[in-house]
């Protein structure tokens, strides 16, 4: 029998194979939204480009739908349609990470190796703990993983939430962001630099200072540069419920000196509208291409209908980022259009379509996802778009709020990809985005009364399994 912090090995591949096998029967499984062989999933990690193929890792919790012996899947695909789930590949195998291996990233170093890194964490007893930083190298080939520790999180500065290391080059330096948590309960960014040949403490950054939601948590961020600009986003957690975006992601572009002192002339914004959207990474060693992944779930909420008893969450289609009227926008990833099966009149199978629809001006609209008894509605209603998702077979006020309400977005046009259980919402050619999450058994039908619409009926991913479990062993 599991536990949570149970180690995880080839004795577990034939309980693995029961709970996928039940998931792939499951009507709520999604189509086109990658989620765990089996079990809970939630932030995507070590994403980067390498050797002609996209490495897309994951944590995944394979016994559980809950948060529960932590460890990395990985997919990977050369053209985001078809994926190869190449099994489990880091898992807690030693006392740097035996409660869990925590969010990551991944580099290509200038010998051209794959390098990952991420966070060990360890349970010191029932409230407190520490964490770890960590070096693993993969080889695919021989399906072994060797870990190296880095270092260990420095007790005297934060408390052991310290988490999620992500690598970048600047002035032909190396820098490693955490997130963090001050023993004063605040967010904030751990900058590490790597010199003579180890990795030691530079700085903190307090990236929401002139935010009027001061974070006491911030974590998963990312840095990236992008036509000439430099964006960091990082996720931010303050107290209070979900509905008031208490757990949400939000980016700021930014200048650096050489001593990676802040300057920017812009705010903290959301870089996804949504309550169901976290832990964003983008692709490392992709050149001018940026494609981000986000965990299509919440860290602060937990749904769980009933019929979800061997699986939970997905991560979001990837999306491209752009710069445009000096913001961020973001659409799906041209490949995606490889899923558009025809053009249809609104019915649909599989729950899996898309909405297109064009010149709106901003005007009232309202547009329906139906089954034959309930529904899940979107609108626009003076210039406020609605989302209500109390008409369905799963409701969960506190995790999923029934109505949402988004404000001045002036939509101009829009593009929904709608799954089994979750939609992507694209407003103004990727001004805005917004993630959601929604349980509607059987869904067959869009209706709309906007006039320039397209509507395709889509399919879903291929798939190549593989459930094995990686060696894991230590340098």
């Amino acid at each position: 029998m599991w536990e949570k912090y149970s180690l995880i090995n080839n004795s577990n591949l034939n309980e693995f194979e029961k709970k996928h096998e039940t998931k792939m029967k499951d009507w709520y499984n999604n189509q086109f939204h990658l989620s765990g062989y089996s079990g809970s999933v939630n932030d995507p990690n070590g994403l980067v480009y390498y050797n002609n193929q996209y490495y897309i890792f994951l944590q995944s919790c394979l016994f559980s739908i809950e948060h529960h012996n932590k460890s990395w899947g990985l997919y990977t695909t050369k053209d985001f349609i078809n994926y190869t789930y190449e099994g489990i590949v880091i898992t807690p195998s030693c006392e740097w990470d035996k409660h869990g291996v925590f969010s990551g990233s991944a580099k290509v170093n200038k010998n051209g190796e794959l390098e990952f890194f991420y966070t060990g964490n360890i349970k010191l007893d029932t409230i407190n703990r520490t964490a770890t930083t960590i070096k693993a190298l993969v080889d695919l080939k021989k399906k072994i993983v060797t870990k190296e520790l880095l270092f260990t999180a420095d007790l005297t500065k934060y408390t052991g939430h310290f988490r999620d290391p992500i690598i970048f080059e600047k002035d032909n330096n190396l820098y490693m962001l955490n997130g963090a948590q001050t023993l004063d309960i605040k967010g904030i960014l751990s900058v590490y630099k790597f010199n003579n040949n180890k990795w030691e403490f530079f700085k903190d950054i307090e990236l929401d200072q002139n935010d009027k939601q001061k974070s006491y948590m911030v974590e998963c961020p990312n840095y990236f540069e992008l036509d000439g600009k430099t964006f960091i986003f990082a996720c931010f957690e303050k107290e209070g419920p979900i509905a008031t975006g208490s757990h949400f992601v939000k980016y700021l572009e930014v200048e650096f000196d050489k001593e990676l002192n802040i300057t920017s002339n812009s705010t903290l914004n959301k870089i996804d509208l949504g309550f169901d959207f976290y832990a964003p990474q983008v692709f490392d060693n992709t050149g001018n291409r940026k494609i981000m992944l986000g965990w299509l779930g919440n860290s602060k909420s937990n749904v769980f209908p009933p019929e979800l008893t061997t699986w939970s969450n997905q991560l979001t289609v990837p999306r491209e980022l752009f710069v445009k009227n000096n913001k961020l926008y973001q659409l799906p990833v041209k490949e995606l259009e490889q899923l558009r099966v025809k053009t249809i009149d609104g019915k649909y199978e599989n729950g899996t379509v898309e909405l297109l629809a064009n010149n709106i001006s901003d005007k009232d609209f309202n547009i329906e996802i139906k089954s034959d008894s309930k529904s899940i509605v979107m609108k626009n209603v003076n210039k406020t778009l609605i989302i209500v998702r109390s008409n369905v077979d799963y409701a969960d006020e506190e995790n999923l709020p029934s109505i949402l309400k988004f404000e001045d977005l002036k939509v101009q046009d829009i593009q929904i990809l709608i799954d089994r259980s979750c939609m992507e919402i694209f407003i103004n050619k990727g001004e805005h985005a917004i993630s959601v999450r929604f349980y509607l058994k059987n869904h067959n039908q869009i209706i709309t009364d906007l006039t320039n619409t397209q509507i395709f009926q889509l399919k879903g991913y291929e798939y190549s399994w593989n459930n094995i479990i990686f060696e894991n062993k230590t340098k």
